[in-house]
């Protein structure tokens, strides 16, 4: 943090604790975990925002097994009512990958703008937002910015979708415009 300021910390954790009766200590730990990292960032009031666990836990790929996870979410959301500059914010409505415990793109964006939505005005997200589709929408057909569009055809090159002849051609003729 020498060139940069802290003004937030994430915390979006649990699917491994959501079986076998791990919720039951989940609090105490969080409890550690936070008050010491909050401790050695020397940042007591920044605001710490909880991503509750997704309801599509528990029912195939690797979350099958993750069956307590309203246990988790009740420790996340309690955690976040008893404690200073902390806010829950939901994870319900949003989908998994194939993966079965990993949110699939367009609901980690709109954890995104539920994240910012907590942050910003300092206050739990217990619902999905109303615009957040209209919000996902909007931002996802925007113009790409030069250095977005210079990553997009990075990825492009690396998945074998393009040659890295095209890859220097597209790329060059990007930094001429």
């Amino acid at each position: 943090m020498q060139n940069s300021e802290l003004t937030g910390i994430l915390w979006h954790q649990g699917e491994s604790d959501s079986l076998n009766g791990h919720y039951k200590d989940y609090y105490n730990k969080l409890h550690s975990i936070i008050e010491a990292l909050r401790k050695e960032l020397h940042a007591p009031d920044v605001p710490l925002i909880i991503g509750g666990l997704g309801d599509f836990l528990g029912a195939e790929g690797f979350g099958k097994h993750c069956t307590e996870y309203p246990l988790i979410n009740k420790e996340l959301q309690r955690f976040a009512l008893n404690e200073a500059n902390c806010y829950f914010v939901t994870a319900s409505g949003l989908t998994s990958n194939p993966d079965g415990i990993h949110m699939d793109a367009i609901s980690q964006r709109k954890f995104g703008l539920r994240y910012f939505e907590a942050f910003h005005n300092k206050q739990h997200v217990w619902k999905p937002l109303m615009n957040e589709e209209e919000r996902v929408n909007h931002t996802h057909e925007r113009t790409h910015t030069k250095t977005e569009k210079m990553y997009i055809k990075s990825m492009e090159l690396v998945s074998g979708k393009i040659s890295y002849d095209a890859f220097e051609s597209e790329v060059t003729q990007m930094n001429k415009g």
